[in-house]
């Protein structure tokens, strides 16, 4: 034993090196063990749904799967044909893959789904944007239940529904997704519609923007979009960007006019012109004879919000707003079921906590941002200062797509899109310990 601990005390660097290989393998190979457990388990309960006996009548549902194959550094489509596709396919779906060649595609080809049961998103927040946008612009609304696969970048919404870490890159968090539109509960959330209020002059009008999880622009926006230009430090390029972008005007805080009209949940103001607030039709007594193959009906209110009166209904307020960050997020997101969350950011950060902040966020952590105000509707008009002269662009995001900076008007549409979500007893950790322990 004397022996050996000399042979690694004189060679202390290379018996340093072995162990942190051999620590790392061990905890690769396990993960990839649990991962392998997992869907063991996941397609065995996939297949119970696919030999469900189906009327000779009646169709395979129609699944249309939008997948965007460049999302998350080109990773997305084999993702997606490891972790999701055999799972849709066990469950007996008849599926149908449209991948966008192109940014921007997503929206055109939403615009073309017809006959559907289920439409499938295979991307990120920006991918899912583009699908809603086209499917409101073309039909006004979102008719059949969305599914949201986690293979983007960013997966806010995806977080949301799924209640767990989605980094993007997570097989578990994949095959939970994929899982969510295999058991089919679905519920109804807000979208959020943003529309420019000032065209410029000789400029075409736009069409109006639709997401699910919301509006950022400031200072860190822009820093870490700027995170794929410094590729070369690897996966600490995001560290990079934040340090490399902390002096100077990247740390200029924004300034904007917002006026915005109160949240409200509903009452007897707003009940006639919103139609989630209203009573569903109940079913006749025969139709509960008959099975049911069709879509499930919006949720039902809780309460009768014809006797509920809220007197900051309808009321205006206006802010002059100074900060590094302005975030305007869903209640899909934020948690928050009053509307539109208006944050806002410190005005002002020395250049280490510049630093510190920044990489807080690049690490995963919630940002450092204070809610300021509910909001139904708001307006909001950039006020620009002698620093963004010669013409210099602005750009804010929308689910994390670039848009130009300009005068815009965003308003919440309550309860219009059906997506599909986890339910908490449902959970992946719950399922791999089940097979875990199966196969012990």
């Amino acid at each position: 034993m004397s022996k050996y601990f000399k042979i690694v005390r004189n060679n202390w660097k290379k018996s340093v090196l072995g162990s942190v290989a051999v620590v790392y393998g061990s905890n690769y190979g396990y993960e990839k063990y649990q991962t392998k457990q997992l869907m063991r388990a996941l397609c065995e309960e996939a297949a119970k749904y696919g030999e469900i006996p189906v009327p000779p009548t009646l169709k395979p549902r129609n699944v249309k799967v939008i997948l965007n194959p460049a999302a998350n550094r080109r990773k997305a489509k084999a993702n997606y044909e490891k972790y999701c596709a055999p799972l849709l396919h066990l469950a007996g779906y008849s599926v149908d893959v449209i991948m966008t060649e192109s940014e921007g595609e997503a929206r055109s080809l939403a615009a073309k789904l017809k006959d559907t049961d289920i439409i499938v998103v295979a991307g990120g927040d920006g991918t899912l944007s583009e699908t809603v946008t086209g499917l409101m612009r073309t039909y006004g609304s979102v008719s059949a239940p969305v599914g949201v696969l986690p293979l983007g970048r960013t997966n806010s919404v995806a977080l949301a529904l799924l209640g767990r870490g989605v980094a993007g890159g997570d097989a578990r968090d994949m095959a939970a997704a994929a899982m969510a539109v295999v058991r089919g509960q679905t519920k109804h959330i807000d979208a959020v519609r943003v529309d420019i209020v000032e065209e410029a002059e000789g400029e075409s009008p736009h069409k109006p923007v639709y997401g699910l999880s919301g509006i950022k622009w400031g200072a860190y926006r822009d820093t870490l979009s700027r995170q794929d230009q410094y590729w070369y430090f690897g996966v600490l390029r995001g560290y990079a960007a934040v340090l490399f972008n902390s002096l100077g005007s990247h740390r200029q805080p924004v300034m904007a006019h917002v006026t915005y009209t109160h949240a409200c949940d509903g009452c007897n103001l707003c009940y006639q012109t919103r139609s989630d607030l209203q009573e569903v039709q109940s079913r006749r007594w025969f139709q509960y004879l008959v099975p049911s193959f069709t879509k499930k009906t919006p949720e039902a209110p809780k309460k009768n919000y014809k006797q509920v009166v809220n007197p900051r209904c309808g009321k205006v307020s206006e802010l002059d707003l100074t900060s590094l960050d302005i975030h305007v997020t869903c209640p899909c997101v934020c948690g928050n079921s009053q509307g539109l969350q208006v944050s806002l950011g410190p005005a002002s950060l020395g250049w280490w906590e510049w630093v510190e902040e920044g990489w807080r966020r690049v690490s995963g952590d919630s940002a450092s941002i204070t809610p300021l105000a509910d909001a139904q509707q708001l307006e909001i008009k950039p006020m620009l200062d002698n620093s963004a002269q010669n013409n210099e662009e602005k750009w804010l995001s929308i689910d994390n797509e670039e848009y130009e900076v300009k005068p815009i008007k965003v308003t919440l549409v309550p309860k219009s899109v059906q997506v599909f979500f986890n339910d908490p007893v449902h959970t992946t950790y719950t399922l791999l310990e089940k097979a875990l322990l199966g196969c012990c």
